[in-house]
C-alpha cells in the first residue's frame, strides 16, 4: 500500500511526517543489521560471508562505534520530540514524556536484551503515520487481527476489574458501611432540586395524560366513600328520623358532600397538571424529598441497600455478557 501524502497539510506537519519515515527505515534498518550481525557471529556464516562481503569483517570489529553513531540518531531524535512535547505540552509534566515513551529510553543502552526494544519504536512509528493518515493499516489483515484480540483482552481485564470493584461495594453494603448514606449526602442531596423538577414534571404530564381516563372512577369511589360516611354519622341518623322530609334531607346532604368532596379534589388535580402551577409542584415535590432523605428509618435504609445490591448484581451481569463473542 502506497503512502498517502495529500493529508498531509502545513510544513511543520511534512517536516514531522518525513521524519517518521525517516526514523522507520532507520530503525528498520538498525534491526536488520543486527540480525544480521548476530549471525555473522557464528563461526560457520562468517566463512561462509567473508568470500561474499570482505569489507564486513571491518565493520564487525568496529560494531560498537557503528552501532553508536545510529543510537547517537536516536537519542538526538528524542531529546527534539521530548523538547516539542514539552513546547506543546503534550503531557501533565514535563518528565511524562521519556516514561511514556520507555521504549525509546531503554532501546538506546547497547545491550542485546535491550536492543531488541527497538522493535517497538518500529511498532510506534508506523501507527504514528496510520494516525497522520499517510497509511492505513486497516487495509492489513495482520493489523486487524491483533487489534481484534487486543481489545479482546482489554475486555476481559476491565470486566474483571469492574466485577471486582463491584463485588467490594456489595460487600461493604453487607457490613453495614455507609455506602447508601454517601449516595444519599454526595449525590442524591446536592441534586435535589434538579430531581424535584424532574418528578414533578413527569407528575404533571402522566396527570394531564391518564387523569380524565380515570375522572369518573375516582368521582365514582368519592361518591360511595361519602354515602357510607354520612350513613354511617349519627347526626346524620338523627336527620333521618325526622318524618317525612327526614330521608329527603339526607340524601341531599350525601348529594352535596359528594359532590363538593369530588369538586375540591377534581379542581386540585386539574390545577396541579397545568403548566402555570408547575413551580408550586415541584416545591412539593422537593420538601417531599428533603423529609424522606433526611429522616431515613431502619426499614427505609434497607430498602436502599437491598435496591442498591440488586443494582450492583444486574450491572454485573451485564459486565459479564461477552460482547465480542457477538462481533
Amino acid at each position: 500500500m502506497l503512502p498517502r501524502f495529500q493529508n498531509i497539510k502545513g510544513p511543520l506537519n511534512w517536516f514531522s511526517v518525513l521524519t517518521d519515515i525517516f526514523m522507520l527505515g532507520l530503525t528498520i534498518f538498525d534491526l536488520a543489521w543486527l540480525m544480521f550481525d548476530a549471525i555473522y557471529s557464528m563461526h560457520t556464516i562468517k566463512e561462509l560471508v567473508d568470500p561474499i562481503l570482505p569489507f564486513y569483517q571491518s565493520i564487525n570489529e568496529d560494531f560498537y562505534f557503528y552501532d553508536g553513531i545510529i543510537v547517537s540518531i536516536f537519542i538526538l531524535e528524542f531529546a527534539i520530540r521530548w523538547l516539542v512535547s514539552i513546547q506543546q505540552k503534550a503531557y501533565a509534566k514535563w518528565f511524562f514524556y521519556p516514561f511514556i515513551h520507555w521504549y525509546d529510553v531503554l532501546g538506546c543502552f547497547p545491550t542485546s536484551s535491550f536492543r531488541i526494544l527497538r522493535l517497538f519504536r518500529v511498532i510506534g512509528l508506523t501507527y504514528r503515520l496510520h494516525r497522520w493518515k499517510v497509511i492505513n493499516l486497516n487495509d492489513y489483515v495482520l493489523f486487524t487481527t491483533l487489534v481484534h484480540y487486543y481489545n479482546i483482552a482489554i475486555e476481559e481485564i476491565s470486566d474483571l476489574l469492574v466485577v471486582k470493584i463491584l463485588s467490594q461495594a456489595k460487600d461493604g453494603i453487607h457490613r453495614g458501611k455507609p455506602l447508601n448514606e454517601a449516595i444519599l449526602k454526595e449525590v442524591i442531596q446536592p441534586r435535589q432540586t434538579e430531581l424535584a423538577q424532574i418528578i414533578s414534571a413527569n407528575l404533571q404530564k402522566g396527570l394531564e395524560k391518564k387523569y380524565p381516563q380515570y375522572q369518573k372512577l375516582l368521582k365514582k369511589h368519592i361518591i360511595k366513600t361519602v354515602e357510607n360516611t354520612v350513613i354511617n354519622n349519627p347526626e346524620v341518623q338523627q336527620i333521618k328520623r325526622i318524618p317525612v322530609v327526614g330521608a329527603q334531607v339526607q340524601n341531599a346532604l350525601n348529594t352535596a358532600t359528594s359532590q363538593i368532596v369530588f369538586g375540591v379534589i377534581d379542581q386540585l388535580i386539574v390545577d396541579l397538571s397545568a403548566n402555570e402551577n408547575q413551580a408550586m409542584l415541584a416545591l412539593i415535590t422537593e420538601s417531599v424529598l428533603e423529609v424522606l432523605l433526611q429522616q431515613q428509618s431502619p426499614s427505609s435504609t434497607n430498602l436502599t441497600n437491598e435496591m442498591l445490591v440488586e443494582s450492583i448484581d444486574l450491572i454485573v451481569k451485564r459486565v459479564q455478557i461477552k460482547q465480542w463473542k457477538s462481533l
